[in-house]
């Protein structure tokens, strides 16, 4: 049946189909000339405007380094590098529920994830389960910011001190999201944010890495640049992780809209809640207490009492023209990639979100009344969902 144009027959609820998520810049007029200018100067990169956008986003994120790098994931295994532990049998404890990059980091130091399981309601990774991890071979702690929401800094700062582990921040879908009255960019070791084409802010692609530790920044700006400090002897192994000057114009330019964007996200999430708030068997993720969102994903857990396992809510859906994602699944823990390290282990919090997650669109400039018709699919199919056993 899901061949079919719709679900229910008919036409489709969205015939031109709704996007996952539609990239929010500035103004073509507003990057036109500063583009123009530095492509007439032939200076492409390692240019000036690189360094304008991280002084100005060391401003907004109120932290003393920002790094601009050619993606997040570049910025992950940069500042793990810079913590000096690498080690033969060294342990990283990391949550199971993030992004993939995050445990490849990890990999390309020479270390193993040891994955733990997150909180049931947060989705962010569970202190707990990570004091439990701890042992003789353990050498940093990860953490993660999933889909904005701000993990526990403070719990997980003191329990980085207690075992005197390093402790850095995945917090790629972070733009946006304010915990406590400030932007992130200042926890722990450091931090880092991803700027490709699906957040908030956005340089077309690239990512930032911050912190107030003026060695892991040295390290850093130096390892971006294959580890050559402008002396061409190299103290360290470094990548060609650098950002290129259009897109520190685009990405800087799109930083006075980034407020804005996630302002706008905070009302497309609070739609979705209010209009499925009376579907039975539908949850959300739970904001962490002080922390303002950026909603870079708006979750939805399709839990047994909705009637529609997943995968086939998925496919209904799309095939009403509305496109979803279902993140992450599978987490760390069960990627073939990663057998080597998970062997046995059961992740029970995890995996029940890995399997009933699904993200239906959202992006800064959407219209509420697409967002109210997406939850009018999400009823019909309800009302329908005996058929789509």
């Amino acid at each position: 049946m899901f061949d079919r144009p719709a679900i229910l027959g008919g036409p489709k609820a969205f015939a031109e189909g709704v996007p996952l998520c539609r990239p929010a810049v500035a103004p073509w007029e507003e990057a036109a000339p500063e583009l123009e200018k530095m492509y007439r100067s032939g200076w492409l990169t390692k240019g000036p405007y690189l360094q304008a956008f991280e002084e100005k986003m060391a401003d907004l994120l109120q932290v003393k380094h920002v790094i601009g790098l050619g993606s997040c994931t570049g910025g992950l295994i940069l500042g793990l590098q810079a913590l000096g532990i690498n080690k033969p049998g060294g342990e990283v404890i990391v949550p199971s529920f993030s992004f993939m990059a995050t445990f490849h980091a990890i990999w390309w130091n020479n270390l193993k994830p040891v994955f733990v399981d997150c909180e049931p309601d947060t989705f962010t990774v569970d202190i707990a389960e990570i004091e439990k991890a701890v042992n003789k071979n353990t050498v940093a702690i990860a953490a993660v910011g999933v889909f904005g929401n701000a993990p526990d800094f403070e719990g997980l700062e003191a329990l980085s001190e207690k075992y005197s582990l390093p402790l850095f921040f995945d917090s790629a879908h972070g733009l946006g999201t304010i915990y406590k009255g400030r932007p992130l960019g200042g926890h722990g070791s450091f931090e880092v944010f991803s700027l490709s084409a699906t957040k908030l802010l956005t340089g077309g692609e690239g990512g930032l890495l911050t912190t107030n530790d003026d060695r892991v920044a040295a390290h850093v700006r130096a390892g971006r640049d294959y580890g050559n400090p402008g002396s061409y002897d190299c103290p360290s192994i470094g990548l060609n992780a650098r950002m290129a000057e259009a897109n520190a114009i685009i990405a800087s330019k799109s930083a006075d809209y980034l407020e804005s964007y996630a302002e706008h996200r905070n009302k497309v999430a609070e739609t979705y809640k209010n209009g499925l708030a009376d579907l039975p068997g539908l949850s959300f993720q739970k904001i962490r207490e002080g922390c303002r969102s950026s909603y870079k994903d708006f979750a939805i857990l399709a839990g047994p009492e909705f009637g529609i396992e997943r995968d086939v809510l998925a496919k209904a859906l799309n095939a009403e023209g509305v496109p979803s994602r279902a993140y992450f699944n599978p987490p760390g823990h069960k990627l073939s990639c990663y057998a080597y390290a998970a062997e046995g282990v059961k992740l029970p919090v995890t995996e029940r979100i890995s399997a009933s997650v699904i993200c239906p669109p959202i992006f800064s400039r959407m219209d509420l009344q697409t967002v109210s018709g997406i939850c009018e699919v999400f009823h019909k199919l309800y009302a329908y969902r005996d058929e789509l056993k």
